[in-house]
């Protein structure tokens, strides 16, 4: 007689737990900018790209035009890439870029003009994160090309520069920082309610 009873009342808590876990379910996006939307020699700082519901805003002290797109001319960076210097006379100026959401994880393919290929590029976050990388001058070009990779606590913005008298990125991708689902706030009441009614129910069932 009590299997009917018991069998609610394991139902309405293995259904709280499935609630509480989702509320702890952890939840992130990956977005990437190639810039092969924008229109080179037309697109210049400040502007932003959408993906995948995250907003990249890339900026320069020297806006407007310190960066713009242009066909990559390089080994490793492809179909379109972001470069400086901006106008006449600005050189190793850096690139500003801000997230719409908190990400922690960030790469990047890059380029430098120098032939020093000692000469690093350094990334900062808003989040007191740093990290830098150098490049290797690929067979039959002439400037270092590279790759930076930064994982660490969420930013929503990043400073890269240089000492080289400029350079360009491409194929940025990052990874927004992991969120924690929150229920609506009616959602627990109602789910207490429900398995108080239900205990009240087993307990009659019991006690007759």
């Amino acid at each position: 007689m009590l299997k009917k009873p018991v069998s609610f009342l394991s139902a309405a808590v293995l259904g709280l737990a499935v609630v509480s876990g989702a509320a702890d379910m952890a939840r992130a996006a990956t977005a990437t900018y190639d810039f092969e939307a924008q229109t080179p020699f037309v697109t210049f700082t400040p502007f932003s790209i959408i993906d995948n519901g995250v907003t990249a805003t890339f900026s320069s002290p020297v806006d407007p035009g310190g960066f713009g797109v242009v066909p990559a001319f390089f080994a490793t960076l492809s179909g379109n890439a972001l470069l400086s210097p901006g106008p006449a006379g600005f050189n190793s100026i850096p690139l500003h870029i801000s997230f719409s959401q908190p990400v922690d994880q960030i790469s990047l393919l890059f380029a430098l003009n120098t032939f020093d290929n000692t000469v690093p590029l350094s990334l900062t976050t808003n989040a007191g994160g740093s990290t830098s990388a150098t490049g290797t001058i690929p067979i039959g070009f002439s400037f270092p090309e590279g790759s930076l990779t930064f994982s660490g606590a969420p930013f929503t913005n990043i400073d890269l520069s240089t000492s080289a008298l400029d350079f360009a990125i491409d194929n940025l991708v990052v990874t927004t920082a992991a969120v924690t689902a929150v229920p609506e706030p009616a959602t627990l009441p109602i789910l207490l309610g429900g398995l108080a009614s239900l205990l009240l129910m087993w307990r009659k069932k019991t006690a007759s």
